[in-house]
């Protein structure tokens, strides 16, 4: 098989039901810290802070990309506090556990708002964090979702609402880019239809690929699918220079290391779902090879890659001190960045309410922050300079960063 070489996160029709079931929320009033006349809810400082609502999950399926996610953006707001806050005030936090449910998300966001929240984060998934971000929006609060990737989302909630992680558009761009530039003729998907970030990749890669597609088979990673010996058959009759693997964590790790354990040294190619440093050690020693994937920004080799952005190794030391731990993977980076971006927005003497500070954060464009570009916002979703990045021998590296305009043709 080739081998590629280094050149240096539930249907919605369900989800939509959940969401109906609880009734569409009113927009909020002055008296919660609610809607003014046409500009949302008022972004004005209360007695020496701004509330900022957190919606998360704590427990279940995504808990373990919204913690990071939480848990990123949350550095980020003590960085800001440290350098003053927004226009000379504090940022307070206040937090809810959606369960990795929809329905309670909705819930919680609603709970949030009613305790006070005037800008609001949900979970970073389209699926899961649809229903809550509809509540943010029906009550007026600039509602964000850090690290959420899906080019619909937005589109699918309204004005207030922006999501912040690197699109599925970029990350498939981005892998279909390092297969064409190794010169890879075939590559076989594997997907997990369960949740849009998936589909979407897959759907982007198809159009941006070179090659041709040698086959595609679905697994049920979120329904807690273990073995993946039927599509490893396939796989092997197949016979591609690149698979594809759109699953999540730990399920990916448990793929690869099937696969390498049947003797297919076949490179992998994924996304943010496999940027987490416990991934080596599921795959197995000596088997963490051409392992490559499309990200946001390149964090995992802190403290080992001297090449890493020397503000991100920061970050990460920042993280261990708060949270006793290196960041679990890629949402909290990114959320780190989100937050340091949108800030940037939130600064403006114009943004006195979600509606302006919606307004201000379209404005944003080309903002550096700690290891990336934010290029723009666009139908409420950040573009991003991405990256793609590499596990050789069990260890992380960059391989290449690429230019978001230049990957979509602009």
């Amino acid at each position: 098989m080739k081998r590629f070489r280094s050149r240096v996160k539930l249907p919605l029709a369900l989800l939509l039901a959940a969401f109906l079931s609880l009734g569409i929320v009113a927009c909020g009033d002055d008296d919660g810290g609610g809607e003014g006349a046409t500009g949302g809810v008022s972004l004005e400082c209360k007695d020496g802070s701004i509330t900022v609502g957190l919606a998360k999950a704590e427990s279940g399926l995504s808990s373990f990309f919204d913690i990071a996610g939480k848990r990123g953006a949350q550095i980020a707001i003590d960085k800001i506090n440290e350098e003053g806050g927004i226009k000379d005030c504090q940022i307070e936090t206040i937090e809810g556990d959606t369960k990795s449910d929809p329905a309670v998300g909705a819930q919680v966001a609603r709970s949030l708002i009613d305790r006070g929240a005037q800008i609001l984060l949900v979970p970073d998934d389209f699926d899961l964090g649809i229903a809550a971000a509809r509540v943010g929006q029906e009550a007026g609060v600039l509602t964000l979702s850090t690290a959420a990737s899906s080019t619909e989302f937005g589109k699918a909630v309204g004005d207030l609402f922006f999501s912040g992680g690197v699109t599925t558009t970029e990350l498939a761009n981005a892998q279909a880019k390092f297969a064409n530039d190794q010169g890879s003729q075939s590559a076989y998907v594997v997907v997990d239809p369960g949740l849009a970030y998936f589909t979407e990749q897959q759907d982007r890669f198809k159009v941006a690929f070179n090659g041709s597609i040698a086959g595609t088979d679905t697994v049920d990673s979120l329904g807690g699918q273990s073995d993946f010996g039927s599509t490893i058959s396939k796989i092997q009759n197949a016979e591609p220079e690149v698979i594809q693997t759109l699953m999540i964590f730990p399920a990916v790790g448990t793929f690869i290391k099937q696969l390498r354990s049947a003797g297919l040294d076949t490179p992998v190619l994924g996304n943010v779902t496999s940027q987490t440093r416990e991934l080596p050690p599921l795959v197995g020693k000596g088997r963490a090879n051409d392992i490559f994937y499309s990200a946001q920004v390149y964090f995992e080799g802190a403290g080992r890659d001297p090449s890493t952005d020397p503000q991100i190794v920061e970050f990460t030391e920042n993280y261990e001190k708060r949270f006793g731990n290196f960041p679990e993977q890629a949402n909290a980076p990114g959320s780190y960045q989100m937050m340091l971006a949108v800030n940037e927005a939130l600064q403006e003497n114009d943004s006195v309410d979600a509606k302006s500070a919606a307004d201000a954060i379209r404005e944003l464009e080309d903002v550096a922050v700690p290891g990336g570009t934010l290029v723009r916002f666009q139908d409420g979703y950040a573009i991003w300079n991405p990256t793609l990045d590499a596990i050789q021998d069990g260890e992380f590296e960059q391989v290449e960063q690429y230019d978001a305009s230049e990957l979509r043709g602009e």
